[in-house]
């Protein structure tokens, strides 16, 4: 008998939000500027404690209704990553929520880990303390239970504190790990028990190569499992470990899933990521490095002297990833430019400052070839036509991230699966323009370099995903410098984007002030919440890198750490339906024998059904062609297991989970 899965697909006319927005720069910005990669030991330095009032706004935003703002705690330490950042907000389904930073006064003497609860109706006093009895920072938080756990490093290793109640209680010690650096902590499974820690084993030789290694607990952090690199990242020379640098992965989770990202300038962007709560792993790779294994140490050595003259479109260090509770991955990263330059010196190489862009991608896309990743340069068909994006080396595959070409990727792809973005244009004359105030000196006073960096992603169940980033405002500066603005920008479950951007330093509280280190809880949209968060002082530059010798802020200033809550219009987004255009009934639903899709399209379409097993791998693809009422599609080939199924159609997809017996 013929089971029947039926999926009312109402297709709504409409047009992507994407267009690329001409970039504008001065003469000084188009040229290349020396830069080092950055000595990983930590600076002391003094600080300053203040306070802050909530600062409620009204959005102005097609898509946001209601946007709160609060200032949850002031540091003056304002190192908090040396590359990417994440894993610092933990919220619970009552709509409770936590936040951490890297926090200190005083000489630093007493630096760790600041702490704000946000109880449902607002947050508690700022912090005049910190979490940890002794010196510490780099602070990443997970729930727990009703309680939650904090993991932070000191001089002696990493310490994994727990508390039963959040928001209150004693901190007790329940792990310690010597000699490493530098933790991520995530959890999942029922009522978040399975905690997953992986921390950084720093070389001797060198503070920017580190070993890196994962360890997990299934009962709530009373037992911990040996010590292990993580599964396909190991020590071989088809490896990444111990050229992995600090800060350079981060994590997510939602349900049973949890995944680790990894992302630096000289080596692949790829996560390994569990569907089992951490018992099995599976790996994926983004974008392959145009050099594989590409080292400093060679360079110097004069090993791989060949990457000198190429120029390498990449990541700029900075990269997040999200997960649906079905498994689908969403990673965002920004885009940078570079040349290794060795003849400088150990690790110097050469930067374009003006490079600009966030990428997003998920695991839903799909090239040419039938992969998931990017395709590396000269293997896109559209790549012979285009004679801007060869390479300026003699290796002739550097360009593959360029922006021109991702972003005609990510046309190509209907900006689906693939997308760019991070030029908002202010003042709406059609052109980002950055002229007239451009320095090459006081522009790259950061350790991720392009104009957008440092995306953030949080996602919901439905596939509604916001992105968080940092990047120069055209339109705000103080007649030195342009400042940085914390922007996001927000795709709705059916697949589209709204790039019109909300600019969340709107209003006078903000006019003088620089955001940098946006972070959000991947799986923070709850209820159509979205909770996201800045670090914003009113200087350029970080004073922790003027005091290891780099550009920055020659003395310390106040900055305060902004949590921000974002209300989404989660059913009429555009304005086009009151209704969501996707509902689904599964019936009889688990099928033993055919499955057939009844769709039903407001116009003529073209749809495409995918077919995800529970450890995420594409197994099947149907494409079919669809005229305005009821379409019947049939499947008769699955074997016997679970699957989420998703169609795509006129921009829009809806994701079902189907289990055939």
């Amino acid at each position: 008998m013929k089971k029947f899965l039926l999926i009312s697909l109402g297709l709504l006319v409409g047009t992507s939000g994407f267009a690329q927005i001409p970039l504008k720069k001065s003469d000084a910005a188009k040229q290349s500027v020396l830069m080092s990669v950055r000595d990983r030991n930590e600076q002391n330095a003094p600080v300053n404690f203040q306070g802050s009032p909530v600062l409620p706004r009204v959005s102005t935003s097609r898509y946001a209704k209601d946007v709160e703002e609060y200032s949850t705690m002031t540091t003056e330490y304002d190192l908090q990553s040396n590359s990417a950042i994440a894993n610092r907000i933990a919220i619970w389904d009552d709509g409770t929520m936590a936040i951490t930073t890297t926090k200190g006064s005083g000489s630093f003497s007493d630096r760790g880990t600041g702490y704000n609860y946000f109880d449902g109706t607002g947050f508690g006093p700022e912090p005049d303390g910190i979490v940890e009895p002794v010196r510490s920072g780099w602070p990443t938080i997970a729930a727990c239970g009703d309680g939650e756990v904090i993991a932070s490093h000191h001089n002696d290793g990493v310490t994994v504190y727990k508390r039963d109640t959040k928001g209150t209680g004693e901190w007790t010690v329940i792990k310690e790990i010597a000699d490493y650096t530098w933790p991520r902590i995530v959890s999942s499974g029922d009522n978040n028990q399975y905690l997953h820690l992986i921390v950084a084993e720093q070389d001797a030789d060198s503070t920017t190569r580190n070993r890196i290694y994962y360890t997990r607990s299934t009962d709530g952090g009373e037992t911990w499992s040996d010590l292990a690199y993580p599964p396909q990242v190991d020590l071989s020379p088809a490896g990444y470990n111990f050229g992995i640098g600090a800060d350079d992965y981060v994590m997510a989770s939602n349900g049973d899933n949890v995944a680790i990202l990894f992302g630096g300038m000289t080596y692949d962007i790829f996560y390994i990521i569990s569907h089992d709560n951490g018992e099995t792993w599976e790996k994926q790779i983004v974008a392959s490095h145009p050099y594989q294994h590409f080292s400093w140490y060679d360079v110097i050595t004069n090993n791989a002297p060949s990457n000198e003259t190429d120029t390498i479109w990449w990541e700029d260090n900075s990269h997040s990833i999200a997960i649906e509770a079905s498994g689908k991955v969403h990673v965002a990263f920004g885009l940078g430019r570079w040349a290794p330059a060795p003849s400088s010196g150990l690790g110097f190489y050469s930067s374009w400052p003006y490079t600009s862009g966030i990428v997003y991608w998920n695991s839903d896309y799909t090239n040419e070839k039938g992969g998931h990743e990017i395709l590396p340069f000269g293997e896109w068909s559209e790549d012979a036509n285009h004679p801007l994006w060869q390479s300026n080396g003699p290796n002739g595959c550097s360009s593959m991230l360029n922006e021109e070409r991702l972003s005609a990727m990510a046309e190509a792809d209907g900006n689906n699966n693939l997308h760019m973005f991070g030029w908002p244009d202010e003042d709406g004359d059609g052109v980002v323009d950055y002229t007239g105030l451009w320095a090459s000196e006081t522009n790259i006073t950061y350790r991720t370099l392009g104009i957008a960096t440092l995306p953030a992603i949080s996602v919901d169940n439905d596939g509604a995903l916001a992105i968080i980033y940092s990047v120069l405002s055209e339109s705000r500066n103080n007649s030195s410098f342009y400042y940085r603005s914390a922007y996001m920008t927000y795709r709705d479950r059916w697949g589209k984007w709204y790039d019109d951007h909300q600019n969340l330093m709107d209003g006078f509280a903000h006019s003088v002030e620089e955001a940098y280190y946006p972070i959000a809880s991947s799986n923070a949209s709850v209820d159509g919440t979205v909770w996201v968060a800045y670090q914003a002082d009113t200087e350029q530059g970080l004073f922790l890198d003027y005091e290891a010798g780099q550009p920055g802020q020659s003395s310390a200033s106040t900055n305060t750490v902004y949590a921000v809550r974002v209300s989404i219009y989660t059913d009429d987004v555009n304005e086009n339906s009151s209704i969501n255009p996707l509902t689904d009934v599964i019936y009889p639903n688990p099928t033993t024998a055919e499955v057939g899709f009844v769709i039903n399209s407001a116009l003529n379409a073209d749809a495409t059904i995918n077919f995800h097993n529970i450890a995420g791998q594409l197994v099947k693809t149907t494409n079919t062609s669809l005229t305005v009422g009821m379409n019947s599609v049939n499947i008769n080939d699955l074997n016997t297991g679970v699957y989420f199924c998703t169609i795509t159609s006129n921009g829009y997809s809806k994701t079902t989970k189907l289990v055939v017996k």
